[in-house]
């Protein structure tokens, strides 16, 4: 690879030997290094000319390396940039504080060349694979928009809401939003092992002038292609977000994504009402238990006073092969609903998908919870090919 043609590098250290020895690492692997001893000149050249990725110690002199990384997220031409912190500083309050500022990624010296690299390229990969938001200007007017619900916490609302935006993804190949609409204590960003840099929090004080090209680096992105608006970081900050933010903020992601999965809260509030008025399908997700059942018949009935249309509520029953007793005709006699899609319980398999934060869909889609969240994924798509029909 010419040095014309290979990906950037900026790697921000004040130890020339480590320096000049790593440089010599990354340009064996193809890499084009530039080297930089101080935050200060980091900054200037990053925000002039922004390189594809950087490496930034945290012990710097004058600016600190999470000060750095900070500036480089509020300034406009680097506020996407993959920033990877490379340290010998390997407490979790220093990782915590590292995210925080804005990295993307953490790691401790002494490290393994192979690992390094891997997770350059892994950085380098998820930035080119999602691409920039835009304005969508197909002629097709708003995105669909996608409520997953739950009456109740422990039924597995965001798994699913995590995976189905995914695996729309996979499907369809267009572009997918996922809005973590829980505000108080959203685990969107847990599932996916996203950096806590941006939430909605960083758009509510500009929701009357939202554009493409500032909230592009708001919306994180994932290795699988999709982009993600996390739910405020602090539970007090919950309280910042206004019915009129959540109405022009999801109006505003159809207007730049083909699908918008929308992760609800678990409550009736007049901000998640907004959402389940607006969207365009609603899976309520329910398990075969007493108290979901009783919950979910409750909020049908609300639903129905509501004005809200039957026909785009859609029953996801999760666990349906727990073996308590309640089968799926007893679920449907008792919400007087169909049942839409059953979801097996994905067991360890599932557990240990979220605790390394990658979708099983993604990871295993053969297993039989990825086909069956695919099955979900047909109905979607069936209901938008409706859509723009009508």
């Amino acid at each position: 690879m010419s040095r014309d043609t290979a990906q950037r590098i900026m790697l921000v250290d004040d130890d020339p030997m480590f320096s000049e020895m790593l440089r010599l690492v990354l340009a064996q692997e193809g890499f084009d290094v530039t080297l930089v001893g101080t935050g200060e000149d980091a900054y200037e050249k990053a925000v002039r000319q922004p390189p594809d990725l950087a490496i930034v110690d945290v012990v710097l002199p004058r600016m600190d390396g999470f000060t750095l990384c900070r500036r480089l997220r509020q300034a406009p031409t680097t506020r996407a940039l993959p920033i990877l912190i490379l340290t010998v500083k390997g407490d979790v309050a220093d990782k915590i504080a590292g995210f925080e500022a804005g990295a993307d990624d953490y790691l401790t010296k002494p490290f393994q060349p192979q690992e390094l690299t891997y997770r350059i390229r892994g950085l380098l990969g998820r930035a080119q694979s999602s691409g920039a938001v835009t304005l969508r200007d197909d002629g097709r007017g708003r995105g669909q928009v996608i409520a997953v619900f739950g009456t109740k916490g422990g039924v597995g609302k965001t798994m699913i809401a995590v995976n189905l935006a995914v695996a729309l993804k996979k499907k369809s190949g267009k572009a997918v939003t996922l809005f973590d609409a829980d505000f108080f204590f959203g685990d969107v960003g847990v599932h996916l092992n996203l950096p806590t840099t941006y939430s909605i929090v960083n758009l509510i004080e500009r929701t009357d002038r939202l554009d493409p090209s500032w909230t592009d680096g708001i919306l994180l992105k994932h290795e699988s292609g999709i982009r993600v608006l996390l739910s405020p970081f602090r539970p007090e900050d919950a309280e910042l977000v206004t019915v009129e933010h959540v109405k022009r903020i999801l109006d505003f992601l159809a207007q730049t994504a083909d699908y918008v999965v929308v992760d609800c809260q678990s409550s009736y509030d007049d901000r998640m009402l907004t959402i389940l008025e607006r969207c365009n399908s609603l899976m309520v997700v329910i398990t075969p238990e007493i108290g979901s059942l009783k919950n979910t018949y409750m909020f049908l009935e609300l639903a129905a006073r509501l004005g809200l249309p039957m026909s785009k509520v859609h029953i996801v029953l999760n666990r349906s092969n727990s073996g308590v007793g309640i089968d799926v005709k007893e679920v449907e006699k008792a919400l007087r609903q169909p049942v839409a899609v059953q979801v097996v319980s994905g067991g360890q398999q599932v557990v240990i998908s979220v605790n390394r934060g990658t979708p099983l869909v993604l990871k295993q889609p053969d297993h039989v919870f990825s086909k069956q969240v695919m099955q979900m994924t047909e109905l979607v798509l069936a209901e938008g090919q409706r859509k723009t029909k009508g």
